[in-house]
């Protein structure tokens, strides 16, 4: 009996596990659902803060827009009213003109043929500047860009060897405006120099070779700009000491160079010549 008792009771509990089983199951499988839940929970939160964001930068650029809108709908008024005010000046300015042709038929037919000829010529010389207009337009469109130094250098060296000195001195001119820290500044100042020289410019030519042999002391072109300076001073006829001084100075300096050979030769035409003395009176 006793072991019959055992096993009944063993029987029950195996049973009642049996039947607590799939309420264990169902618990846990809940409890999944719960925290699958809570994270659907959490991510929807997330989106919900960038849904605000979102809807918070378009109402700010919707603002921004209305803003504009309203500037533009008032600058639209203004263009509107000036439109009008244009429209009734012409009109009034249509009126004018009516009551002068009429007043004008008025005078007499001839006077009225007048006034429609120089009409007739005002308008055909309007539309020959127009046409003027036009090709400078086309002839600037086609130059295209400006040069660039070396072309604008190059083009007015090769002038000035062809002795065209005025295109070249304008050349040279630009050159020194347009790049004044150009690598052949100090070349282009000497050259326009040298330009105003060949046209016997020499006063500005002078004040040009002064520049350069103060600005640039240390330029491959400084003893020909005291050459020149010099002989820009002989030509003036005047501080004839001074211009001695630069022509002594370059064979000082330059002993090896053909602007020192041709200083020389200048100094000897300066030289005075010994006068012969006079013959005493037996």
């Amino acid at each position: 009996m006793e072991a019959r008792g055992k096993h009944t009771a063993r029987y029950h509990a195996v049973f009642l596990l049996a039947a607590c089983l799939p309420c264990v199951q169902g618990c846990v499988a809940t409890q999944r659902d719960v925290v699958e839940l809570q994270n659907q929970t959490d991510e929807l939160k997330f989106q919900v803060i960038d849904l605000k964001k979102t809807i918070n930068s378009l109402q700010a650029n919707q603002a921004d827009l209305a803003v504009n809108m309203k500037q533009l709908h008032t600058d639209l008024g203004v263009f509107t009213e000036t439109v009008k005010d244009l429209q009734t000046n012409m009109d009034k300015l249509s009126s004018k003109i009516d009551d002068l042709g009429s007043g004008i038929a008025n005078v007499g037919t001839g006077i009225t043929s007048k006034v429609t000829a120089l009409g007739e010529t005002i308008k055909e010389g309007v539309e020959q500047q127009k046409k003027d207009v036009e090709k400078v337009e086309r002839k600037v469109a086609q130059a295209g860009a400006m040069p660039s130094p070396t072309e604008l250098f190059h083009t007015a060296e090769v002038r000035l060897a062809k002795k065209d000195f005025d295109l070249a001195a304008r050349g040279f001119e630009e050159y020194a405006a347009r790049f004044p820290n150009g690598a052949l500044v100090d070349v282009a100042a000497y050259n326009l120099g040298e330009a105003l020289y060949g046209q016997g410019k020499w006063e500005p030519a002078g004040r040009q070779f002064a520049a350069v042999l103060e600005r640039y002391p240390k330029s491959q072109m400084i003893p020909s700009a005291r050459l020149l300076y010099a002989l820009c001073l002989i030509n003036l006829k005047k501080n004839i000491p001074e211009a001695k001084q630069y022509l002594e100075s370059i064979p000082q300096d330059y002993p090896a160079s053909q602007e020192a050979k041709a200083a020389v030769e200048q100094l000897k035409k300066l030289a005075p010549r010994d006068r012969p003395a006079r013959r005493s009176k037996s």
